[in-house]
């Protein structure tokens, strides 16, 4: 099975997430992409470290309701918040709108195979309020909270503390005036630009993969409470670059969620990453999240140098169960869907492959089971489900290949958007 941070990741750039690409490459709009700056040797102050920004109108509405909720928290971590109902309800929404996205799908998924027990839509949104959104005291500071810090960012002092979505640090970098709105009603002398570039501290090789970048910079923050401006500085900042909010809090969820063992490590578009996460003192919150760059795991396409390679190249792997691919699926075909539903899967490896009483499980936990006497290596398999086990929600789902021995080999997420067209077939 695939890193569950790269399924995550892939289920989110089908959704609302957008494809992070370098300055020198022509993006998709149809996608929507968000360029990093290759020249961040630069020592200008107004560099642009993130340059064009392109987010397609039917992926707007979670950044939308998200910024709703930027000017909600207090900017000092020592400062008192009072939800108002209105600040209430904000919230409730955005969460309601991000619970059932791809990959909050995947995730929920994970967690409930992990843990081994049903995870209902309730228990999972009480699990997302209680990580991100619950206030929790610590260390004299009387309310803090995941999504404030990972996604707003706070003063202590004179510093920057988390500030970890790439989208907020894109409005703030010289664009917020022109989008959110926000700022201009509270502060109407403030300054576009309220970002300085201090530098790269990128790792070795970290900018040919633009899916995260690594810099030191000047914050001018906007405090609420007071109607001033605080100059702060960060002298390390990460973060992913091109995921949504929830893709971001859905990574962070499965790395801090308590119930299950889920990997420190992530290996996400060819790059590896040590995903750091560290919790409130009681464990019950999530305190902050980054990716630290480790190294890169593959070939550097396009490169004007030799292409980098791992230091242990790839080995080629004997066919396997884990050859065996979904690649396509008919979600919503023309008509009744009962009995014209399919999924193809195809065999990656370089020898043939038999499969026997292996299943296709839906969201619900709905399953189909199949053989196939012969898979050849390259040749691919269409599955027609009857309609009597799996079936595939035309709101959005997942799709789970077990083995024989009720293995997972591969999982695969789709949203609304992508099957609302009746006889389409969706790839993955």
């Amino acid at each position: 099975m695939k890193d569950i941070y790269q399924l995550i990741w892939e289920a989110d750039q089908n959704e609302n997430g957008i494809q992070p690409i370098l300055s020198t490459e022509e993006g998709n709009p149809e996608k929507g992409f968000i360029k990093v700056n290759t020249n961040l040797e630069d020592s200008n102050k107004d560099l642009r470290v993130l340059t064009d920004l392109f987010i397609p109108e039917h992926k707007k509405e979670t950044y939308q309701l998200g910024l709703r909720l930027f000017d909600n928290y207090a900017l000092r971590e020592g400062d008192e918040e009072l939800d108002t109902a209105e600040e209430r309800t904000e919230v409730h929404n955005f969460v309601d709108a991000i619970i059932d996205t791809a990959p909050m799908q995947v995730a929920r998924e994970y967690v409930a195979q992990q843990t081994g027990s049903s995870l209902t839509r309730q228990r999972w949104y009480n699990t997302l309020m209680e990580m991100w959104f619950r206030k929790y005291s610590m260390g004299g500071d009387p309310h803090l909270s995941g999504f404030e810090h990972v996604v707003m960012g706070e003063q202590d002092g004179s510093k920057a503390k988390g500030y970890h979505f790439w989208y907020k640090y894109y409005l703030d970098d010289g664009f917020a005036r022109l989008q959110d709105g926000i700022y201009q009603d509270a502060f109407p002398e403030l300054q576009d630009d309220r970002i300085n570039y201090e530098g790269t501290k990128m790792a070795d090789n970290q900018e040919h993969y633009p899916e995260t970048v690594t810099i030191s910079y000047r914050w001018f923050a906007p405090d609420y409470e007071r109607e001033a401006l605080r100059p702060l500085f960060k002298k390390i900042g990460g973060f992913f670059v091109g995921c949504s909010i929830e893709g971001l809090l859905a990574l962070g969820t499965v790395r801090g969620h308590l119930g299950i063992n889920a990997p420190k490590k992530a290996v996400i578009n060819g790059a590896e990453y040590e995903m750091k996460l560290y919790h409130s003192n009681n464990r019950r919150h999530i305190r902050t999240f980054y990716p630290k760059f480790i190294r890169g795991i593959s070939v550097v396409p396009d490169s004007p140098e030799p292409p980098v390679v791992v230091p242990d190249p790839p080995i080629i792997v004997p066919a396997t169960p884990d050859n065996i691919r979904i690649i396509a699926a008919l979600i919503n075909p023309k008509g009744d869907d009962r009995g014209l539903e399919s999924i193809t899967l195809i065999n990656i490896g370089p020898e043939p492959m038999a499969i026997n009483n292996w299943r296709i499980l839906d969201k619900n936990g709905k399953s189909t089971s199949f053989s196939i006497p012969t898979l050849e290596a390259g040749d691919t398999y269409k599955l027609v489900l009857d309609g009597r086990g799996a079936q595939l929600s035309n709101k959005g789902g997942i799709i789970k290949l077990l083995n024989e021995k009720g293995e997972m080999i591969h999982l695969v997420s789709y949203s609304y958007g992508q099957v609302r067209t009746q006889g389409k077939t969706t790839l993955f």
